[in-house]
Parts: structure tokens; C-alpha cells; sequence
């Protein structure tokens, strides 16, 4: 769930097409033993993998399929385990990958695939201990390798954006990996490999304390920005001062100064949205107690609990920080925010009920930055209330962004991008 919480933008890609039928294999009854099996686009599988006591389900499209699958060894293709083909029973009539199979009780650690009769097989996968653990070690190290120029000198995360939509992208990498670290921090380890590993700090707060020292020298540099970049910055400035207070009260509050710059020059611009306003004055209310920014933020607040569409990603985060604030705050717009946001989240457990591969899809492509999305919203109600379908629900999204998807690919493998549909999100996020 940190690790969901974490993501930030992806890719999306347009799934088979329900109506037109699956290409057979070049020999249907081909097996391991026949080297030139090929990997079919009917079974599909995580291909980061499966721990041992987690839920594994493949995915298998077909009009008749076979009433059993195996599983095989991979390097020997001995038949380690049968299961059974299930249909899905909410999907819409004339879905394409309507049937699965349940393999969580298959607890051995090794290396396999997956085989069906007359449809083929699946990419090899392993099962083993950790290897979420392993992943997610590896994707906090990423953000290390991104870093400009050498150590200690802020450059910032390099990824190819520039000027103030790097800023904004950069503010928001951080205020959500933040955010990350604020709901889990015991996952949060120090020693991934970077230059700070062994400080005793975090070194997820080392990366967003570069990235804050990276705002902190372009707030200097170049102060004047638009009122939008400058209100991302103080969210995300303010947020960081409030984790890190007890730890690095230095930089903590030069951060502190720079988002109450930021917010001043950012809240009296006109074009920025109230939902930015009440992530922002949320955070720099639960950081300095200020009036100032108890009024906006319960102000736009309660007028987001009254409309019907779905909170926006700055109204979320927004309402999560004014829930977990110590600060004096109106405990009927914290149960109405809270009750919105657990509507929110049960509306994605419906919708993924209602999909082949058990993910909230709410548009005909699956985007994987929308998948991010609700996927985080549900971490976080999960996280307040724990629900075992939530649990479900979000290793199902994981599964899908790692592979078990219609492109049989991990979200961000080149394979994705000759066969993604990217738009925009309805969110005012940049994307």
C-alpha cells in the first residue's frame, strides 16, 4: 500500500477489443517441452510476481475454455498444481477476459507459468518472500538516480520536465510520497543505497528534503512564478516542515517561511482553484495553528463535501490533512469528509467487482495514472478504516499495473507505449 500511495503518473493503454476474437497460439497444443511454445495474450499474470500468503489469480480469455489449468515448473515443466476456471459473474455480457483462475492456496516458492489447454501460457513469474519488499526498495532508489548533478548539489529529480511545470511536478512527487511516509512510516527504511543511507533518518526524507532544498533555491532564484506553482510549492514545502520538525528543525523551518511566501503569492491569484487552495491552507494550518488558513480551508471544505461529483485529488488530500490535524477543527466537516471519502472508496470497490481484472476502470481505456489514483484513495481509507476487500481490491490494482492486464506488459515497459492512449485527467493535477 506505500508503494501505491507513492506513485505518481503513468501511462494508458486501450484494452482487446471484447467483440473481436483471440489470436490462437501458432501450435495450441504446445508445451514447454516444445521450445517454440509462445506466451499467449489469453493468460495473464503479474509478472513482477506473487508472495506466498498473497491472493494470485491469472486471467484467461476465451470463448470455451478448458475446465482446468496447471501451473509448471519452469525450468523442468512438471505440472506443480491444477486449478479450476471460474467465470466472472458481475462483468458485462461480451467481455473478453471474463474468466480467471484462483491459485492463492499454491503457496511454494519457485519459479513458474501458467498453462491452459488450446489457449497457451503465460510469461514465467516467480513466488517468493519479499519481493514486494524488493520492489519497492528498488523504486525509492530510483528517485536517488534521478537526481541531478553530484551529491548535495540541488538540482532536483530529472525527468524531463522543466521550468514551472517541473516545479509543480516536483511539488507534487513530494507532497504525495510525503503523504506516503505520513500513513506508513514504518516501511520507510535507511538503507536503500543513496548517499544518506545510515543517518538514522528515513531515506524517503532524505529524497524530499533534496527536493525541498531544490524549491527552496528556485523560490530564491526565481520568486516570481504563477500563483498555481507557487500554491503547489506551499503545500508540499509546508508539508515537509511538519514531518520533519523534530528532526531537521533547521530546514524545517526555512521550509515553513518559503511556503508562507508562496501561499501569499499564490492564494491571491485568481486563477488558481479552490481546491489547491484548501490543500495548501490545510497543510499550513495543522503546521502553524493560523486563522488565516482555518477559514479557507473549511470554507472551500465544506463546499466540496456538498457537491455530488467526486472529490478532486487537491480536495482529498486536502480533507485527509484537516482529518488528522490536532488543531481546533469543526468535527461535522471532518464526519462529512470522511464520510465522502469512504463513499468514494466503496464506489471503487463496486466498480472493480464489476471488471474482468477487479480494477476500477471508469472510462473505456485503462489509464494507469487513474488506476494510481484510486488505488491511493483506497490505501488511505483502508489505512483509517481496515476493510479486507480494500486489501483486495488494491493487490488486484498492483497485479494489473505489473502485468496481469491485456498488453501483458508492466506499466512504463516499452511494450506499453506503441499501444497506449495517453489523455488527461479530469483532475486538476497536472499529468
Amino acid at each position: 500500500m506505500a508503494l501505491l500511495t507513492a506513485c505518481g503518473r503513468g501511462a494508458a493503454y486501450a484494452p482487446a477489443d471484447a467483440n473481436r476474437p483471440a489470436p490462437a497460439p501458432e501450435n495450441p497444443e504446445a508445451s514447454r517441452e516444445d521450445e517454440a511454445a509462445p506466451v499467449s495474450p489469453n493468460v495473464c499474470i503479474d509478472r513482477l510476481g506473487y508472495e506466498p500468503d498473497g491472493s494470485k489469480t491469472v486471467i484467461f480469455r476465451g470463448a470455451e475454455l478448458p475446465d482446468t489449468f496447471t501451473i509448471r515448473d519452469k525450468e523442468s515443466g512438471a505440472v506443480v498444481y491444477t486449478g479450476v476456471t471460474q467465470k466472472r459473474k458481475n462483468v458485462p455480457e461480451g467481455t473478453a477476459y471474463d474468466s480467471y483462475g484462483d491459485f492463492s492456496d499454491f503457496t511454494v516458492p519457485g519459479s513458474y507459468y501458467i498453462q491452459i489447454a488450446r489457449y497457451g501460457e503465460s510469461y514465467p513469474f516467480v513466488i517468493a518472500e519479499n519481493i514486494y519488499r524488493s520492489f519497492f526498495q528498488r523504486a525509492c532508489l530510483r528517485l536517488y538516480e534521478m537526481r541531478s548533478g553530484t551529491t548535495g548539489e540541488a538540482g532536483g529529480w530529472q525527468s524531463g520536465t522543466t521550468g514551472e511545470a517541473g516545479e509543480i511536478e516536483t511539488s507534487l512527487c513530494m507532497y504525495q510520497l510525503l503523504l506516503s511516509y505520513e500513513l506508513f512510516p514504518d516501511v520507510y527504511s535507511d538503507d536503500t543505497g543513496i548517499a544518506e543511507s545510515g543517518n538514522e533518518i528515513p531515506d524517503i526524507l532524505d529524497e524530499c528534503g533534496y527536493a525541498a532544498a531544490w524549491l527552496l533555491n528556485r523560490g530564491q532564484e526565481q520568486p516570481e512564478r504563477s500563483g498555481v506553482c507557487a500554491i503547489y510549492r506551499a503545500a508540499a514545502l509546508a508539508k515537509y516542515a511538519w514531518l520533519t520538525r523534530n528532526t531537521d528543525a533547521e530546514l524545517a523551518g526555512e521550509c515553513l517561511n518559503a511556503a508562507e511566501a508562496a501561499w501569499k503569492q499564490g492564494e491571491k491569484d485568481l486563477f488558481v482553484s479552490d481546491d489547491l487552495v484548501a490543500m495548501a491552507a490545510a497543510e499550513l494550518y495543522r503546521l502553524t495553528g493560523g486563522s488565516q488558513y482555518l477559514g479557507l480551508a473549511e470554507e472551500y471544505l465544506t463546499n466540496s463535501a456538498q457537491k455530488a461529483e467526486p472529490l478532486s485529488d487537491a480536495e482529498f488530500f486536502g480533507s485527509m490533512t484537516y482529518l488528522n490535524t490536532k488543531n481546533k477543527v469543526d468535527r461535522e466537516l471532518c464526519d462529512t469528509m470522511m464520510r465522502k471519502a469512504m463513499g468514494e472508496a466503496e464506489e471503487i470497490a463496486e466498480l472493480s467487482r464489476q471488471n474482468p481484472f477487479q480494477i476500477c476502470e471508469r472510462t473505456e481505456t485503462a489509464d494507469a495514472a487513474g488506476l494510481l489514483r484510486e488505488t491511493l484513495r483506497i490505501c488511505v481509507v483502508n489505512h483509517i478504516i481496515t476493510n479486507h476487500e480494500y486489501n483486495t481490491v488494491i493487490e488486484n490494482h498492483f497485479h494489473y499495473l505489473m502485468g496481469c492486464n491485456p498488453v501483458m506488459f508492466p506499466c512504463g515497459m516499452r511494450r506499453w507505449r506503441g499501444a497506449v492512449l495517453y489523455r488527461r485527467s479530469r483532475c486538476s493535477f497536472p499529468q
